[in-house]
Formats: structure tokens, sequence, C-alpha cells
């Protein structure tokens, strides 16, 4: 057996149970709040009572755990019938580059597809834009800045099996 293996590292599926719920009466939702504020209030600095913007009671919230341990999460909204906006996707700092991010998103999508939406809109920072790309969104529009970062629109169509 050879100590060293050549070419492409095989990916594993990152162990990871993914819960969602809509609004903010229970664990999940706290859980959700647990990541949004290490990551977008500890780690990126942004103010807390702007991270906290009031409009968690009427989205639905994603969290995805590792043995237990809440290590991603997003909250989607619907814009209108055709149209969900992902927002404060978030990923705890250790937890990073295991898949978390892509599990969730690939969930969200087909959630998405099974309830009938036609398109997935949102606003990466400029960081995470390669990220989103990989996951098939396309980037539109000019840079603008939200709470001191840079950020793009980006959208990815979905096309639900009839």
């Amino acid at each position: 057996m050879s100590l060293f293996h050549w070419g492409k590292k095989k990916e594993e599926k990152p162990e990871l149970d993914i819960e969602q719920l809509k609004g903010t009466d229970g664990k999940v939702y706290e859980d959700a709040v647990s990541v949004r504020l290490a990551v977008f209030v500890d780690e990126q600095g942004i103010d807390k009572e702007l991270e906290l913007d009031g409009h968690d009671e009427d989205a639905t919230h994603y969290v995805g755990y590792d043995h237990g341990t809440p290590v991603v999460t997003a909250r989607v909204k619907a814009l209108d019938d055709d149209l969900l906006q992902i927002q404060r996707v978030a990923t705890i700092d250790w937890a990073r580059h295991r898949g978390y991010a892509v599990a969730l998103i690939n969930q969200i999508t087909a959630d998405a597809k099974e309830n009938g939406f036609k398109t997935l809109y949102l606003e990466a920072q400029e960081t995470a834009i390669s990220f989103y790309a990989k996951q098939s969104f396309e980037a539109y529009g000019q840079p603008f800045l939200e709470v001191n970062i840079w950020h793009r629109k980006m959208t990815k169509e979905l096309y639900p099996e009839e």
C-alpha cells in the first residue's frame, strides 16, 4: 500500500443533519442565531442590531448539525410565487471547507424546486461569489456595499420537474 495518494482527493459527503423552522419559536431558530452571531457579529464585526434585522419571524431558517452541533445556517423567504431569496448563509469558522454549506444550499434548492419556485436569489459577499458560482449561481449588476462589505446580486434558475 502506497503512502502517497496521487490524483484528485476523493470527495466525501458530509455527515450533516439539516433541520428547518418557519418563524422564531424553537431550537432551530436559536441555533441559527448562534451561528449567525458567531460569524457575522463576532468574526466580521457587523453590528448585532443590523444582523438581527427584524425579518426573522416571516422567514424559514435552516440549520445543519454535525453530530448535534449547529455548524451552518441560512434563512430563506419567498419574494413572490416564483422567487425565493436566500439570506444569512453562515458556517462556523472551524467547520468551513467540509461541504456543509454545499449540502445546505443543495437542500434549499431541492426544497425550492419541490415548492414550485423557479429562481433562487441572494446577495453574496464578494469573498463568497466563487463558492456560489460553483453552485450554479450567476452574478449580475454592479458590486454594492452593505454593512461595509462588498456584495453582488446572484441568481440560480431552477427547472422544477413537471
